[in-house]
């Protein structure tokens, strides 16, 4: 009852049979134009059909469209499945009802999408190294859940979800798997729940053999399903089959003195003499480190650390938080394993699950346990 009351309160996109969602794309991007172009069978820009690639641009408040519009438009639709490319884009195509508009002369891009092709497209992304449909379908359920969870995320800007993985990662239709798409189809409609409500739903690449306790991952009150949870037996975790499981990133104190400034952690004159873990998670992951200079000790969150340091030096540099400290003489060496942050599903252990004969409603309970898989 307490289910039914809460989908009776979503908004009616979200109840609906045809339910959709609406996805602002190239999120990432400032952009000023960009070239459409018909797939095969047809397609249709501003009311009238779109029979060739066309270049949209944006000025001020307006937008133009070559050789379809004698004077520029506040907003155009278009519809049917339509490419879209541009200097330094990759080239996507779209289904649904792509909705233009311009702001202060910058492209904003709405797709309106069906949520089950949605599902898809983020399933075919997220799960694209796996071979086992257990492993899709659990990763269909955890991001449909997650998809109507944070329907409104972006509501007040005009829009559900963005494409990045903010929300969750969408890049359109063209190459989404023939797997992704039957484990969409096959649990169409489940989501996860817990006491009735759409459960949070967070997910990650590898968790290195324990997940994490998310109050030691976000200042944010915990979820009794969000929990640290054992990855198989000690010694032989289901993810250990993931692409660089363990990993060791050597860091020279210069460079991480260099990160730390860009980052704010250290000001302008400071320089790194030192590194340690000074707080651990309940997986073992470090929760705090500290940076030595030649005055101050400078605690950082380990989850900021490790965010920080991607953003500046690729995601490969500090693959996750879960690591040992090894001292050098002028740098430190970090001893890790896994991937990502480590709440909720493992993505890499939901694959080794399947692979061991679970079926994905066992993987969801054991990755969010107390949960329940229903029908929205």
């Amino acid at each position: 009852m307490k289910l039914l009351l809460l989908l009776l309160l979503l908004p009616a996109a979200v109840q609906a049979g045809n339910r959709e969602v609406s996805v602002r794309v190239y999120s990432l991007h400032k952009l000023t134009a960009i070239t459409l172009e018909p797939a095969n069978g047809g397609a249709a820009a501003g009311g009238r059909p779109l029979t060739r690639q066309a270049r949209l641009s944006a000025k001020g408040s307006s937008l133009s469209l070559e050789g379809q519009h004698a004077g520029p438009v506040k907003a155009l639709r278009a519809s049917g499945g339509i490419w879209l490319s541009g200097k330094g884009l990759p080239r996507r195509l779209y289904g649904g009802e792509l909705l233009f508009s311009a702001e202060k002369g910058r492209l904003r891009i709405i797709n309106h999408v069906a949520l089950e092709p949605y599902i898809a497209n983020v399933v075919s992304g997220e799960a694209a190294d796996f071979s086992h449909p257990e492993a899709y379908k659990a990763q269909a359920v955890a991001a449909r859940t997650y998809a109507l969870k944070h329907y409104q995320a972006h509501s007040g800007e005009g829009y559900n979800l963005c494409d990045s993985t903010h929300c969750q990662l969408y890049t359109g239709a063209a190459g989404v798997s023939a797997r992704a798409r039957a484990a969409a189809e096959a649990t169409r409609g489940e989501i996860l729940t817990y006491k009735g409500a759409p459960a949070e739903t967070y997910y990650h690449s590898a968790c290195g053999g324990r997940t994490e306790d998310m109050t030691h991952v976000w200042p944010f009150p915990g979820k009794p399903y969000l929990v640290s949870v054992k990855d198989g037996p000690p010694g032989r975790p289901y993810c250990s089959i993931a692409p660089g499981f363990k990993w060791k990133t050597k860091i020279y104190y210069t460079g991480l003195t260099r990160l730390a400034r860009r980052a704010g952690w250290l000001v302008a004159d400071e320089t790194a003499k030192g590194f340690r873990i000074t707080a651990w998670g309940t997986s073992g992951r470090a929760a705090e480190v500290e940076i030595t200079t030649q005055r101050r000790k400078v605690k950082v969150p380990a989850t900021e650390f490790y965010h920080g340091i991607g953003r500046r030096a690729g995601w490969n540099a500090v693959r996750s938080s879960f690591f040992k400290v090894l001292q050098g003489r002028d740098y430190v060496l970090l001893d890790g394993v896994g991937s990502g942050h480590g709440v909720g599903l493992c993505q890499w252990g939901a694959e080794g699950m399947a692979r061991k004969g679970f079926k994905y409603r066992d993987i969801l309970k054991h990755y969010y346990p107390g949960t329940e898989i229903k029908h929205d």
